[in-house]
């Protein structure tokens, strides 16, 4: 009886499993990778050797970041066997890549399957049946992210990484089935034409492979998020036909950013006795939605402010190479930001992004790299139709989606200057990608995003979309924070003069901020997080007060890898709002107070627990500092080591109180009450208090280090958080600067307070960044010992020939010094020396120039005995 029931069970298993009619599995394990051009990828050369890689895979994970200019774009190629599970007794076989940038080329058993692929961005399938041979079979992909004058980008502030970087799917069919191998490899498009409370129409197109002989139908069934069915039809099918199905239902539960509720759309092929074929999936969201110009967006008839961020798809170390774990965290932490908004920019991501998007409520707005430049010729202009053509397609049942892009910031590189055939044949393709978003899809906006002035793009004629964005970064590349408000509003009238009917998105704004670098008098482009903080408050005033900036965008949800950036964190943007491994920046917590709907209470500065200061008087034995409370509530009270501070009122969620730091481990919390919830978050900081009087008995000087020539204080975060701070003017018994200026970079763009330029040989480029030019000294009063004092010295985008002698109280040290000529442009020095004090001199650190001027990056006294 045991052996009969066993026997039952496993042939209930094999039943179950024959009744499976999509396999689909991933095939990410067990790759050989080589990087460079081969003749004869597919014999056995001994001599090739290959790499064993996991996909998602990138081969630029590391070029990306080095001190080398440029990272490899080129020819590489991928390998695998594999056996292929018979799951029917005739099948299809397919091989589908969510992404593979930029050419990739297929080949099994040593044939060319297919057509290449040409677009590093969207996903494609080919069918591989004709090709298989039984037993083991090989497969070899060449992937070639060259530079190709017919393939956008063309060019953009965002690196080409090159790679399988997106999972493999191996997808077996019966040989009736839904196309897979076809534009965009989706074959089920789902239209609700009308939706109200009362009632949602919805109509379903399926693309399907048969042969000519025979009945088949497709059955529609529409699931509830409960799995109760909810209504379901089946339609006939005809050969060569796509088959259009129709029902209507009652009471939809509509979804929105606040209640994103999905539907699922079971999609079945079947003949007449109802054996099925082929089965798909998908979610269905019933929404209405709509622009207004002057009032803003209108979801399900509700007027709703949309507020996000854009995001890149890549991660610290990674590439492009994420996972889907990292890409729905991602999600994640935007939707605990409040966000409701967000801009794929600037390709199609990967599936997780819109999985997430339906499921949390965001809404969404697609687009194609189609970035600064235009790809040349009618050849390039029909590669980027194919790609905004495939990117819809394969994402067109996404409820999250309200506006497919075609193309940002496409004037970049000034039509006019690349002469009057580019110009024409610019245009046209900005004419051929806005026709081709109405062709492919009727029920969403097409948008275009720009940077230059309105009246530029009116000229040119390519105002084409329904809605327009621009990117601006007011407050950072030019004019200040007190000009943001007047800034936008002076934009929005500009714009609907043109088109008054047209709805406008604040498609970027922002700044830089880097974790390392914190000030208490923040400037413009000087890659403070308190800077970035206050940007971000200035714009989100004027966003929220202005109603015809219909949505905005953050530039960018987290910082990312660009080859070609030299800014305080060379390769990297940082002008997100967490970092490119996720850690939260300041600001994160602002949106969190204003865009949260639940109560909420934050240190705003939390992450910043290592600090420093001078004590504020002689025997203060405090240094006081301003902490920022962030909030929803009305008011909230700071408790410094247990010593309460005080009530004080939220004024546009911030306030900010003035905090005595005592030498030593200092615990901050802070109190408030939303909604009848108290609320509470502390921070623990490290606080080491520097003598006013470096003389001091009672606080005797152990140890100071100086980022010369700034504002700033420098995190040193891969040297256990070592701090530096910042630089000063000579005060008797203390210490300071004696003589000189800050380096200057003259630009209209930003503040001309350092350079940005790539160190080499250091990770602490901030320091060497900023630097005092024409210094004459640097003093510390402190008492007689023996010291260590460090000095760091570079020469960045110089001129000419620069030698200089430094000396301590007049002894030299380091003689006829030429940095350019010793150790090389933009390199980072650091040297230690041993010095002395006797008879209360202090320490006195000359510099003297035989030849052009004498420059200081930063300087490190300890007290050794």
């Amino acid at each position: 009886m045991k052996k009969l029931r066993l026997l039952l069970l496993l042939l209930s298993t094999l039943l179950n499993y024959a009744q499976q009619v999509r396999h689909i599995e991933t095939i990410n394990e067990a790759w050989l990778f080589y990087k460079g051009s081969l003749e004869q990828p597919f014999n056995t050369d001994e001599t090739i050797v290959w790499e064993n890689v996991t996909i998602p895979h990138s081969w630029n994970t590391e070029d990306i970041l080095d001190d080398e200019d440029g990272y490899y774009r080129g020819e590489v190629w991928y390998k695998k066997t594999l056996n292929i599970p018979e799951i029917y007794e005739n099948q299809q076989v397919f091989l589908l890549f969510e992404a593979a940038n930029q050419v990739t080329s297929l080949y099994l058993n040593g044939k060319a399957v297919g057509e290449d692929h040409i677009g590093g961005y969207t996903t494609f399938a080919r069918d591989i049946t004709s090709a298989l041979q039984n037993g083991k079979n090989e497969i070899a992909v060449k992937v070639d992210n060259a530079h190709n004058d017919e393939i956008i980008p063309q060019s953009a502030d965002f690196s080409f990484y090159g790679g399988i970087y997106r999972d493999v799917h191996l997808i077996i069919t019966k040989p009736v089935h839904f196309e897979v191998a076809n534009l965009g490899a989706n074959p089920i498009f789902i239209r609700t034409p009308q939706v109200s409370e009362a009632s949602a129409e919805v109509s379903v197109q399926s693309k399907l492979v048969r042969p000519k002989k025979g009945t088949y139908y497709v059955k529609q069934s529409l699931y509830d998020a409960s799995n109760n069915l909810v209504n379901q039809v089946t339609s006939k099918s005809s050969f060569g036909k796509d088959v259009f199905s129709e029902f209507l239902i009652a009471n939809p539960n509509l979804w929105s950013p606040e209640n994103p509720f999905l539907y699922k759309l079971v999609s079945e092929l079947v003949d007449k006795k109802g054996e099925v074929y082929d089965r798909i999936e998908n979610p269905v969201g019933f929404r209405w939605f709509s622009f207004d110009a002057n009032e803003g967006f209108f979801i399900n008839g509700k007027q709703t402010k949309l507020i996000g961020t854009c995001r890149h798809q890549d991660f610290l170390g990674k590439a492009n190479a994420v996972s889907d774990e990292i890409h729905r965290n991602d999600m994640k932490l935007l939707k605990d930001m409040g966000s409701n908004f967000l801009r794929i920019a600037h390709y199609p991501q990967d599936p997780a992004i819109l999985e997430m998007c339906n499921k949390m409520g965001f809404v969404a707005t697609l687009e194609i790299p189609f970035v600064d430049k235009a790809a040349a010729n009618e050849a390039g202009k029909q590669n980027s139709i194919k790609m905004l053509r495939e990117a819809i397609r394969f994402n067109y049942n996404h409820p999250a989606i309200v506006a497919w892009n075609l193309g940002n910031e496409t004037t970049m590189k000034a039509p006019e200057s690349l002469g009057e055939d580019y110009t024409k044949h610019f245009i046209e393709t900005h004419k051929a990608l806005a026709k081709t978003i109405k062709e492919e899809d009727e029920t969403r906006y097409s948008y275009t995003v720009f940077f230059r002035e309105p009246a530029y793009q009116d000229k040119l004629g390519i105002r084409v979309t329904e809605l327009v964005g621009y990117n601006k970064y007011y407050g950072w590349y030019r004019d200040e924070l007190e000009q943001i408000d007047e800034n936008l509003r002076d934009l929005v009238k500009r714009t609907l003069a043109f088109n008054p009917d047209k709805p406008l998105i604040l498609s970027e704004y922002g700044g830089g901020a880097d974790p390392r670098l914190r000030t208490y008098n923040p400037t413009r482009f000087d890659f403070s997080v308190e800077y970035q903080f206050l940007l971000h408050k200035a714009y989100m005033k004027a966003i929220l007060d202005i109603p015809e900036i219909v949505g905005a965008n953050v530039w960018n949800y987290a910082d990312f890898q660009v080859e070609h950036r030299k800014d305080a964190v060379p390769h990297i943007n940082n002008k997100g709002i967490v970092t490119a491994s996720r850690e939260k920046k300041d600001a994160y917590y602002l949106y969190q107070a204003l865009l949260k709907k639940t109560p909420f209470l934050a240190i705003a500065s939390k992450s910043w627990n290592k600090r420093s200061g001078v004590e504020d008087n002689e025997g203060a034995n405090v240094a006081t500092q301003p902490i920022t409370v962030v909030g929803n509530g009305a008011e909230v009270e700071l408790f410094i080591n247990g010593k309460s501070l005080g009530n004080q009122v939220f004024d546009f969620a911030t306030t900010t109180f003035q905090v005595p730091f005592k030498q030593g481990q200092n615990l901050i919390e802070v109190i408030s009450e939303k909604d009848g919830q108290v609320l509470k978050d502390f921070a623990m900081i490290d606080f080491t208090l520097q003598p006013k009087n470096l003389s001091s008995e009672t606080n005797p000087f152990q140890e100071i280090a100086i980022n010369v020539g700034s504002y700033c204080y420098f995190i040193e975060t891969d040297n256990v958080d070592y701090l530096w701070m910042p630089d000063k003017p000579y005060e008797k018994g203390g210490f300071g600067y004696v003589g000189g200026d800050f380096l200057r970079f003259k630009s209209k763009r930003r503040n001309n307070i350092g350079v940005d330029v790539s160190v080499k040989g250091t990770e602490n480029d901030p320091i060497y960044q900023t630097q005092r030019i024409g210094i004459e000294a640097y003093k510390f009063d402190v008492p007689n010992g023996t010291y260590e004092l460090s000095l760091l010295l570079a020469e960045l985008k110089s001129k000419g020939e620069n030698l200089m002698d430094i000396s301590v109280n007049g002894t030299p040290i380091w003689y006829n010094l030429n940095l350019k000529q010793d150790y090389g442009n933009d390199r980072g020095v650091a040297k230690r020396f041993l010095v002395t004090v006797e008879e209360d001199k202090g320490v006195t650190v000359g510099f003297n120039a035989s030849k052009g001027q004498t420059r200081l990056c930063g300087i490190k006294l300890r007290r050794v005995n």
